[in-house]
């Protein structure tokens, strides 16, 4: 079986399947998973034209050579990876002495992280994106795993709801951490202490899902497979929110 996914505007998968001697070709929209082949109304259909069958045979070949992709089972090692697991520190969370009363009345928002597929560089994948350049050593120092700021798009930064600058953040796993808006309109959301604290959160509770792998980038079958593509935000004071995921 291949795999080939293809950012948007086109998400769409190519899967080459040897059923005993026989190579067989599907084309769609649907991720191989319990969830993407059943769960969810997407689109597949087998490819019987024999032209359309030679033309991605010859594709995926190409996309698989040594000079366009990685084979990691070649790869000895991953230098910058192995540098930022030998440098990273554990986060160490406080607990909620108690828990917000969360009812119908209190009024909420939901923070989207449905454009992740466009962000693979910054907001939930900025380990993926430039280091931190310091001016004076002139070296490029990588962004850890864990680090975090989701930038909110302006109509929701308007919303009377939305927090404006720092504030202490009550998570629905019983978690309590500093947080800050801040930038135009307030819009980059962030842990206020240490990008890595609302990361750990964010990613955390995707790995216990078992969607995400440490260094994997979040992507929207990421979200998809863990079953929200957004963070619901409660307003319990200026100063207190409770964050849901």
């Amino acid at each position: 079986m291949r795999f080939v996914w293809n950012p948007p505007p086109f998400h769409g998968k190519i899967y080459r399947i040897k059923y005993q001697n026989e190579l067989l070709y599907f084309a769609g929209s649907s991720n191989f998973s319990q969830r993407g082949l059943f769960g969810n109304l997407e689109f597949t259909c087998k490819i019987s034209d024999t032209t359309a069958i030679n033309q991605t045979e010859t594709y995926l070949n190409w996309l698989l050579t040594d000079n366009i992709s990685v084979n990691f089972a070649k790869c000895e090692s991953f230098p910058i990876i192995e540098s930022v697991k030998n440098s990273r520190k554990k986060i160490s969370f406080q607990k909620a002495e108690t828990k917000p009363v969360i009812d119908s009345k209190v009024p909420y928002l939901d923070i989207s992280l449905a454009r992740v597929d466009k962000q693979q560089r910054s907001n939930l994948n900025a380990f993926f994106g430039k280091g931190r350049w310091n001016r004076k050593t002139g070296i490029v120092i990588p962004r850890d795993w864990f680090e975090v700021e989701i930038i909110v798009d302006i109509a929701t930064t308007k919303n009377p709801i939305y927090p404006q600058g720092d504030f202490v953040a009550y998570t629905d796993d019983g978690l309590v951490f500093p947080c800050r808006t801040q930038g135009d309109y307030h819009k980059n959301l962030r842990s206020r202490d240490d990008l890595k604290i609302l990361g750990h959160w964010i990613k955390g509770k995707l790995q216990q899902k078992g969607v995400l792998e440490l260094f994997e980038p979040v992507t929207s079958q990421t979200l998809e497979e863990y079953g929200k593509d957004y963070i619901r935000i409660y307003k319990l004071s200026d100063s207190n929110y409770y964050l849901e995921f």
